[in-house]
């Protein structure tokens, strides 16, 4: 197990420009209608790749007699990947609170991208430094705000908290952890930034970090054995250099189409 990390696309116009205001209005004459009425105008995303994964998943699910609450769960998620869940009928009796969640997951299955655990071991990889002397193996990340924070820390973390309507809510609703700090927004300068700063990288730079990094390991875990370290960081830099191109991908699309990115960890 361990803390995973999911970075999501966000149509930045839509949802935190456009959609905060209609909130914002929606709350102010405690009506719904003006926000059911905004969501039946956004455009459903839909990714063939993911639709086709997910009914990939169902179909082997079915295959192999699942149980029926793991197969109903596929199923709730295809309805989301194929845009079903995003059609006026679906959301035509929901209260204002239900339509506020809706706009802050809209489209959520086909813009989510996952870094799994690997995150940490591709942050240090991207900044390698050592910890403290309690924990010299990942430095404490800075704060979500923070003025010293790094466009590598950003892409991570996001650069700012979601932005809240008028009740104190976020209106991107994170789908990951709901503890503080646990989620972070880029908005799309923000992102144009971190693209610039991810397109430098160059992968085989790496290498010349796996002294230091085995040297931290002996620091770490002084019972380790030489051989074993080795192992372990040849093996960290495979996974940081399988992850790095979902993170380049994400800022990627999101600096093509103006979107904002959201950081979300599960705890």
């Amino acid at each position: 197990m361990g803390v995973t990390l999911d970075l999501r696309l966000i149509d930045h116009e839509r949802i935190v420009v456009r959609g905060l205001q209609v909130v914002n209005e929606a709350i102010r004459r405690c009506d719904p209608e003006r926000l059911r009425d905004y969501l039946k105008g956004l455009p459903v995303e839909v990714d063939p790749a993911v639709v086709e994964h997910r009914m990939f998943r169902l179909t082997k699910l079915r295959e192999f007699s699942a149980p029926d609450i793991i197969i109903r769960n596929e199923e709730h998620l295809l309805r989301f990947a194929n845009g079903e869940a995003y059609r006026p009928e679906e959301f035509k009796n929901s209260t204002l609170d239900e339509l506020r969640y809706l706009l802050g997951t809209w489209c959520w299955v086909s813009h989510s991208y996952s870094l799994d655990t690997s995150w940490d071991t591709l942050s240090w990889f991207l900044e390698p430094m050592a910890g403290s002397d309690d924990s010299p193996l990942f430095p404490m990340p800075t704060q979500i705000g923070d003025q010293n924070q790094s466009l590598i820390s950003k892409s991570l973390q996001g650069a700012f908290p979601y932005p809240t309507d008028d009740l104190g809510d976020t209106v991107i609703r994170t789908l990951g952890s709901q503890e503080r700090g646990s989620s972070g927004y880029n908005p799309p300068e923000t992102c144009k930034a971190i693209l610039a700063a991810l397109q430098v990288v160059d992968l085989r730079d790496w290498e010349e970090h796996l002294p230091f990094r085995c040297e931290l390991y002996r620091r770490a875990c002084p019972g380790m054995k030489d051989e074993e370290i080795a192992e372990c960081v040849e093996n960290e830099l495979a996974m940081a250099r399988e992850v790095f191109p979902v993170l380049h991908s994400v800022y990627s699309k999101a600096a093509e189409k103006k979107y904002g990115a959201s950081c979300e960890y599960s705890l």
